[in-house]
């Protein structure tokens, strides 16, 4: 049971000396057995809200806290960070950011060893909790070898394994793919039939669809609308526009998503591929990732790729970006064979990790470490157009997840590079930033540069891809293809 009456919080910003109120009179009750999902735009406190009922605000982040949060009838401010763990348990936005140990059998043990429980009982519940999201044949796998979404779904697994009776799952399907969306949709399923309380913070939301029990919209800090579930999806999507939430109407599987623009291994009319990849291999050791790869990518255009978690995406990415060396095969730039220096001057690249690629210690000056142009009134410029531009003194490192993936697009438009590579642009992002994403996607393109996106997205892709590649696993379809 989780109760949270009258709570705010404020606190005084290290870098511009400013009261923040970050949160302003939330009240939520939620009962066991019931899934409460919580939305609204980046930055409107959903995140803040999570973390007081963690208990890291205010124990972790100093400020003014009012009102009391109670969960399983223990007001919060009298449970020792250490016991939190007994009340709750969390799943944050970034996976990496809350592993402690080498493997995921080891990571899922963790919390359990910790806490000094039953040897047979731990591995039993980790176990469990591993078939239960799928991942059962990848407990010996190291962490560092898997992909994004492989990283979401261990985070939940280790969730689920610490038998805690609150779960606090923040942007749990951010990096998955549509069948391990479906996956976790299935986990919280039986989780409520077991009398889990659970409360979800998204931006994706047609997942939810008969399994959320009340909806809460946050704007500034408060809840300013309250649904119940069948009320929160049965909104028109003229009401769902303009509360600025994003589909609530599942996007299909990828072969859905592109239906009517074009085929990416299938040559333009009159039109030369910007990159072009011929029989590409690549294989970690002695474990092929793909085989057989061509594709055409014309400038111009935008290209989404799809496919499964861990199906080589982003190892693909790193090739034709010139960060890895393919086994075999060939890749040419406007009908030139490259080398991988050669790729790595035409290609900006924008990681799915995008805290990795941000080395400057304000917004501004991080747009210029790779355009020197990008400066003053053309800096100015470029960060308001991803609504930025009142951050521009800021520190990158302290921005949200969704605020670095907006300014590292940024940086890489400021570059003008022929080949514009985004792995994950749309993770963490809402409505209205995924519309600011897909146009600005679309001007890079129709000012000449090929543009190659990552995407587990069907809303993004749908409105802003020409072309669709979906990669599929060998040990299912033999050599990887370019599938439209």
């Amino acid at each position: 049971m989780i109760e949270v009456e009258s709570l705010s919080f404020s606190y005084v910003s290290e870098l511009t000396g400013d009261r923040v109120d970050a949160l302003t009179g939330v009240d939520l009750s939620a009962r066991p057995g019931s899934l409460t999902l919580v939305c609204g735009s980046s930055g409107c406190g959903k995140s803040t809200l999570m973390r007081a009922l963690t208990g890291l605000v205010p124990q972790m982040t100093p400020g003014q806290l009012e009102g009391a949060v109670r969960i399983s009838g223990r007001d919060l401010s009298d449970v020792p960070l250490t016991e939190v763990g007994h009340l709750c348990s969390s799943v944050f936005q970034n996976p990496r950011t809350q592993f402690f140990c080498d493997t995921v059998a080891e990571e899922l043990a963790f919390c359990g060893e910790n806490y000094g429980r039953n040897r047979e009982n731990l591995i039993e519940s980790s176990e469990r909790a591993a078939k239960l999201m799928g991942i059962y044949n990848l407990m010996d796998r190291k962490l560092s070898t898997l992909s994004g979404g492989q990283l979401q779904k261990v985070a939940l697994a280790c969730a689920l394994a610490s038998g805690a009776p609150v779960l606090l799952a923040d942007e749990p399907t951010s990096n998955l793919d549509p069948d391990a969306i479906a996956d976790v949709r299935h986990a919280l399923e039986i989780l409520k039939e077991q009398g889990m309380t659970i409360v979800v913070v998204e931006h994706r939301l047609h997942f939810l669809r008969g399994l959320a029990d009340q909806v809460l919209l946050m704007e500034e800090g408060a809840v300013t609308h309250r649904w119940s579930g069948d009320q929160f999806y049965s909104m028109s999507d003229g009401q769902r526009k303009s509360f600025g939430l994003r589909t609530l109407v599942d996007p299909g599987p990828p072969e859905a998503w592109v239906a009517s623009r074009g085929e990416a291994g299938v040559a333009a009319p009159g039109k030369e591929a910007r990159l072009s990849c011929r029989n590409l291999a690549f294989s970690y050791g002695k474990t092929p990732v793909f085989s057989g790869f061509n594709a055409d990518f014309y400038a111009g255009e935008i290209t989404c790729i799809a496919g499964v978690n861990g199906v080589g995406k982003t190892t693909l990415v790193r090739v034709l970006c010139g960060l890895a060396a393919p086994a075999s095969g060939t890749i040419t730039l406007d009908g030139q064979e490259v080398s991988c220096r050669q790729r790595r001057l035409a290609c900006a690249l924008v990681m799915q990790d995008t805290g990795r690629q941000l080395f400057s210690d304000t917004l501004a000056g991080e747009l210029t470490i790779g355009a020197s142009e990008a400066s003053g009134e053309a800096g100015e410029k470029l960060l308001a157009d991803f609504d930025l531009a009142h951050l521009g003194d800021r520190h990158p490192l302290s921005l949200s997840g969704g605020q670095k993936q907006r300014l590292v697009i940024a940086a890489a438009r400021a570059t003008g590079r022929p080949v514009v590579i985004l792995d994950e642009p749309t993770s963490g992002v809402d409505a209205r930033h995924l519309g600011s994403i897909t146009a600005t996607l679309r001007r890079i393109a129709d000012e000449g540069a090929s543009v190659i996106v990552v995407t587990h997205d069907g809303e993004f892709a749908s409105a802003c891809a020409d072309r669709l590649i979906t990669l599929t696993p060998m040990r299912e379809a033999g050599p990887n293809e370019g599938d439209q």
